[in-house]
């Protein structure tokens, strides 16, 4: 009896799985891998070259089996981490860890560098932004000492600092990813206002929801629900013009990336080397320039209406050299904000 009901089970799996391939809609994307998956389309072009990719890419309850093995280790074994992340209510924490002292002090030398050698008239300014992993216990989990990395920063750079890390709070962040919500990010313009000296006001934004947002921590904790992504629009926003150094004329919000494999990238089209943005209709002819990393993105567009020009640079894809090209660093307001994890690894950035 017990060799029939095995033999009647796999007969079962035999048949189902590729009847479900048949009635079943290809998944384009897999938010756990953060890729493309083969389709049905794609085997069009090329059957046999790309049939076996379908055939793994498409196979039922993929995504249960890919997070088999997370859910072992951190479940059953009861590992605080998994995939290099840790996991705690739900929140997903980027293992930063150990502190890279050597990247720490490169850091610290590019920032002077471009401040010393580069900036003119200008008032310049420097803030960090902590990865989640700030608000870790530090007796259950290992993280950098985030007190002493601020205290060598603002001891060594030789720009005033700006702290927004007293602003911000655990609820601030996605649980699927690294970033801040842009909401909490109206805090932190409120207060760049009393260091840039631009007349802060309360904006009735309106509030746009998708509520599929698989951050990039995702695919590391599959129990994890998608969170709710809200990018906030105004009539000066939305009239903004975006230009980008790779892609020209762009909108601040690229609604068409809602649904790529990062929905993050609706903020200004995500990364990106050089992006202008200008406002007609400004409260002042000021000129801002932010160095910075993809935290930026979301809060760039709560800048708008304070400045005539906002100009984003991202050193991780272009150098410093290419970027004077484009604009000058005089008689400006200058803001370098990186998140933490750039600053323990500030290597990518290019300065020369």
């Amino acid at each position: 009896m017990k060799n029939k009901i095995i033999g009647i089970i796999f007969i079962i799996i035999i048949f189902a799985f590729p009847i479900s391939l048949l009635v079943t809609k290809d998944k384009p994307i897999s938010y756990f891998e953060r890729r493309h998956l083969t389709t049905k389309e794609d085997l069009k072009e090329d059957f046999t070259k790309e049939l076996e990719g379908y055939l793994d890419d498409q196979v039922p309850v993929r995504n249960i089996l890919i997070g088999i093995n997370d859910i072992y280790n951190r479940y059953i074994l009861n590992n605080k981490e998994s995939n290099q992340v840790y996991v705690n209510d739900n929140y997903i924490y980027e293992k930063n860890y150990p502190l890279n002292l050597k990247s720490v002090n490169n850091f610290i030398n590019k920032i002077n560098y471009i401040n010393e050698s580069h900036i003119n008239n200008s008032n310049v300014y420097f803030s960090i932004i902590p990865d989640k992993s700030y608000f870790l216990d530090s007796n259950k989990y290992l993280k950098i000492d985030y007190n002493n990395l601020i205290n060598n920063l603002k001891s060594n750079i030789n720009i005033e600092y700006i702290d927004i890390i007293n602003l911000l709070n655990l609820e601030d962040y996605y649980k699927t990813d690294i970033h801040i919500k842009q909401k909490s990010y109206i805090k932190i313009v409120e207060s760049l206002s009393k260091y840039l000296n631009y007349d802060y006001k309360i904006i009735d934004y309106k509030e746009n929801t998708y509520d599929k947002f698989y951050g990039a921590s995702y695919s590391k904790n599959p129990i994890n629900k998608p969170d709710k992504l809200i990018y906030l629009s105004s009539d000066e926003i939305n009239r903004a013009k975006v230009w980008h150094l790779e892609y020209g004329e762009k909108n601040v919000y690229d609604i068409e990336k809602l649904c790529n494999i990062d929905s993050y990238d609706v903020y200004l089209s995500g990364a990106s080397s050089l992006i202008i943005i200008e406002n007609e209709n400004a409260q002042s002819n000021k000129e801002l320039i932010i160095f910075r990393d993809s935290f930026s993105s979301s809060l760039a567009p709560l800048l708008i209406p304070y400045y005539k020009k906002i100009t984003l640079v991202d050193l991780r894809y272009i150098s410093l050299s290419n970027v004077l090209n484009y604009i000058t660093l005089d008689n400006k307001d200058i803001l370098f904000l990186y998140s933490t994890l750039i600053v323990n690894n500030s290597g990518i950035l290019k300065t020369n």
